[in-house]
């Protein structure tokens, strides 16, 4: 009995392994199959996908002649007309394609309506990111279950693979050699010709730059506040705002060499109200209680002396040093400033001659409260603006409404607009306007200057100054005086006329003309001559048509 027993037993553990071992065939086979069908199944939707993408499908076509074409651009064996009726039904839940249901050789099928393709190109990349996936996880896990041998030679195999990318990814010697030509051609092409260089030397301020900086702490008591502050923390202060004795071991006290400010506190000054917005532009400073400031004169005229000290000290060298550096004469002589006091309405141009340059601040009407009479607009464009130039240039001041109208005037005074000017305005206190008293919805803290091209102007200097200048802001209208200078260097030594110019804006090699001079000054023989003929009595305020 006891022998029957155990063989019984035996038997049953054999069976219930072989019951094991057929079973896990099985799932195992099952699971092969289905992802077998599954990967045919994607195939198969990206497949008629596509067609359905394809821009030349005649619409409507059905499911029939959808699987016929999927069967010409596949091999597949499991592939039927249910599994299409499927993925279309798929599809058209989705709201990808638009479906109606008919019959096909006695079987159920779909009519293919209406197809929204970017909605069907999103479901593309869909199933390609969902294969790509299903990709990565296999073989992730193929990885995991192969032998350590196995992954250190892949790991071998990897990182030679990526040495020998690493080496073709290299420049060859040829491309270095391409690369290194075309940087030296670079770098040539990017170095100041001999020529740009003496021009540049020749309109150098001789004795080096005139102007002082303004301290950034504004006040002379401030200023020393900071310095007190550094030393207590031990902070070296910047080098441009040490005096020479300062550099040395010896302790004195500091002294900035900058400009700096003092408060004008008078009798109906309240110091508690802060800065008044319009600083020295203010209408009325005789009563406004705000502080308003003025230049320390007491650090400037230090500052002036010492300067004329060093300039009579260089002109005081002797002949044998100054001629290691000899300064070559410019051989342009300026012609004193002249002017003419009329109107600018009715003067004749043509009697004043041709110009190289031509400047002009017009009263622009700009539908604003004005301290000076302005022109129509029809005034501006009637000018006689043409007759002064043949071949030149015209630099033209515009603001608010006016900057479209200046780019009309330009046009029909036979101008082509070639460059603008921006001035960015600053107040007394060297900082940007925040209330500029024009500009209907924004305060304007800048002005543009329209730069127009008329012929083919000669002798030009270009590239010697940038299209931007940071310049205080004065009486009303008054532009800067920078804008002289670099129209000098741009043109030297031509004939140059301002339009609409006052008596603060006449300048050597200049003609102002404009209703606010005092009287007329000329010193050029031709144009006195012809002036003299075209107005004997010197009258041109008047119209003598």
């Amino acid at each position: 009995m006891l022998r029957n027993s155990l063989r019984e037993r035996l038997e049953k553990k054999r069976k219930e392994r072989q019951e094991y071992l057929d079973t896990g065939a099985l799932t195992d086979a099952a699971e092969d199959k289905k992802s077998l069908i599954f990967s045919e199944d994607t195939e198969a939707e990206k497949c008629l996908v596509n067609i359905l993408a394809n821009k030349h499908l005649i619409l409507p076509t059905n499911s029939l002649q959808i699987m016929q074409q999927i069967f010409s651009e596949t091999s597949s064996t499991t592939l039927d007309h249910t599994k299409i009726y499927h993925i279309l039904q798929k599809i058209a839940q989705q709201g990808i394609i638009e479906l109606k249901n008919v019959s096909i050789k006695n079987e159920l099928g779909f009519e293919i309506l209406q197809i929204k393709h970017e909605k069907l190109y999103h479901h593309y990349q869909e199933i390609i990111d969902k294969k790509k996936n299903e990709d990565d996880d296999s073989w992730i896990e193929s990885i995991s279950n192969e032998p350590p041998e196995k992954k250190q030679k892949d790991n071998c195999n990897i990182s030679d693979t990526s040495d020998i990318m690493s080496l073709l990814s290299l420049p060859s010697a040829k491309e270095k050699q391409h690369k290194q030509v075309g940087e030296e051609i670079l770098e040539l092409l990017s170095k100041p010709t001999a020529k740009e260089l003496q021009l540049t030397e020749k309109f150098r301020s001789q004795g080096g730059t005139q102007v002082m900086e303004f301290c950034p702490h504004g006040l002379r008591v401030e200023c020393l506040k900071a310095q007190q502050l550094a030393e207590e923390n031990h902070i070296d202060l910047p080098s441009e705002e040490k005096t020479e004795g300062e550099n040395s071991n010896e302790t004195k006290p500091f002294k900035c060499n900058k400009l700096h400010f003092k408060k004008i506190i008078q009798a109906h000054t309240d110091v508690v109200l802060g800065d008044c917005s319009f600083l020295n532009t203010c209408f009325h400073m005789s009563t406004c209680k705000y502080v308003h400031y003025e230049v320390d004169n007491e650090q400037t005229n230090s500052k002036i002396a010492k300067v004329e000290n060093i300039v009579n000290t260089e002109n005081s060298t002797p002949p044998t040093i100054a001629s290691k550096r000899p300064i070559e004469p410019s051989g342009l002589s300026l012609i004193p400033p002249q002017w003419i006091q009329c109107d600018l309405r009715y003067l004749d141009m043509s009697c004043l001659g041709k110009f190289a340059v031509i400047m002009a601040d017009p009263p622009w009407d700009i539908h604003m409260e004005l301290p000076y009479g302005t022109l129509s607009d029809d005034e501006m464009r009637e000018l006689g603006v043409p007759a002064l130039q043949d071949d030149g240039l015209i630099f033209l001041w515009v603001t608010g409404r006016a900057m479209e109208l200046g780019r009309e005037c330009l046009k029909l005074w036979g101008y082509e607009r070639v460059d603008e000017l921006i001035w960015v305005k600053t107040n007394q206190l060297q900082r940007i306007i925040r209330t500029g008293r024009t500009g209907h919805w924004l305060n304007h803290g800048k002005e543009h200057c329209l730069v127009g091209m008329k012929g083919n102007p000669t002798n030009l200097n270009r590239g010697l100054d940038c299209d931007v200048i940071v310049a205080e802001v004065r009486a009303t209208s008054h532009k800067p005086d920078e804008i002289y200078g670099m129209i000098e260097r741009l043109s030297p030594g031509t004939r140059k006329i301002e339009l609409f110019g006052r008596q603060h804006n006449i300048q050597p090699n200049w003609l102002t003309i404009g209703n606010q001079l005092d009287g007329i000054k000329l010193v050029d023989i031709e144009l006195i001559n012809s002036f003299q003929k075209r107005y004997p009595d010197g009258n041109c305020m008047i119209n003598k048509k």
